[in-house]
């Protein structure tokens, strides 16, 4: 089984390395640096238990790869529409094309109406290069719980000793033979592969996390464990978590999470991948995790007074780091 990692990060670098040593056939996409470290030094994974080099095939070129039984796309939600432009030599009629990303993911709103209502996604795929290039029913969502940074090039490093764990589900509601396909190929690496039938609900229940830690540490410029230790800090994190829980509520996903429980739970001194993009002036995931939100509670004529003062702050922030858009006015002056 072919297994091509598109977007060899921090996500994309764990589970490069975990396949590699497994003695999967797997081949990474990076750039830059880190892609120059890997072919150089091979590919390094630290753990809170281990440490290990692996050397994959690793390319800039889907072209030099070749057609694939797996693809798996961890890379940041916006170089999505680019990638879809680039990845069609990698591709075969059969081949399954995961999206292992933060946020709602694009295809959220393939046969899915809630209440009769198809949600506005029109944000995450704008010009449908996604859906026109790649197409929903050959997509699956990874749900990644899987604290990782690149420290240097070619070298990521997991912060959590044991616990890590990849929910997978297919975007058409009801499908199950490209999961099971993803789940065999990646069976026996360390992994722990979870299969859910709804990853809509799976995908929500993880950005209930997203959404409280990535603006919070982005603009206290703190880890979850440091930032989240302020009682105050905690209470604007309980206002953002439940404002997400309505929202899916509506959306026909009823949540067993307490927010107040969840912003008190223990959290790790990692840096959100969020804050490591604002950090070094990368692309962040400000539309796919937080401003889709907008979108959707407009759409429910729903109220987010938490999210409508944290929002903002943290675009303003981003744009001041260079991750983030200028609006058009702003781009000329």
């Amino acid at each position: 089984m072919q297994i091509c990692i598109f977007g060899a990060g921090a996500v994309g670098g764990y589970l490069a390395a975990r396949l590699a040593r497994a003695g999967k056939n797997v081949s990474l996409i990076a750039r830059g640096a880190h892609l120059q470290a890997i072919r150089s030094q091979g590919l390094r994974l630290q753990t809170p238990a281990e440490d290990f080099v692996v050397h994959p095939t690793a390319s800039d070129d889907p072209a030099a790869l070749g057609p694939q039984d797996v693809v798996i796309l961890s890379a940041k939600t916006p170089a999505l529409p680019g990638i879809a432009r680039s990845i069609a030599p990698l591709i075969h009629p059969e081949t399954a094309l995961v999206f292992a990303v933060n946020g709602i993911f694009w295809f959220y709103a393939h046969g899915f109406r809630p209440g009769g209502l198809g949600p506005d996604t029109r944000r995450l795929d704008p010009d449908q290069t996604l859906e026109n290039l790649i197409g929903a029913d050959k997509a699956l969502g990874m749900v990644i719980y899987s604290p990782n940074t690149v420290v240097a090039p070619g070298h990521v490093q997991n912060a959590r000793a044991q616990g890590d764990r990849f929910i997978l589900g297919e975007a058409r509601q009801g499908a199950k033979a490209r999961a099971l396909k993803v789940a065999s190929a990646l069976a026996g690496a360390e992994l722990d592969v979870r299969m859910d039938p709804d990853i809509r609900r799976a995908m929500w229940t993880k950005l209930t996390l997203n959404v409280a830690s990535s603006p919070i540490c982005c603009l206290t410029g703190q880890t979850a464990k440091a930032a989240f230790a302020n009682p105050e800090i905690r209470c604007l994190a309980q206002g953002l978590i439940t404002e997400t829980l309505a929202i899916a509520r509506a959306h026909g996903f009823e949540l067993d999470i307490d927010p107040e429980q969840q912003s008190s739970a223990e959290k790790t001194d990692h840096k959100p991948s969020m804050l490591q993009d604002l950090e070094l002036g990368r692309p962040m995931e400000i539309d796919s995790q937080l401003l889709i939100l907008k979108d959707f509670a407009r759409q429910l004529d729903q109220p987010t007074p938490t999210l409508d003062i944290i929002l903002p702050l943290l675009v303003q922030r981003a744009r001041q780091a260079g991750a983030y858009p200028l609006e058009p006015e702003m781009a000329g002056t």
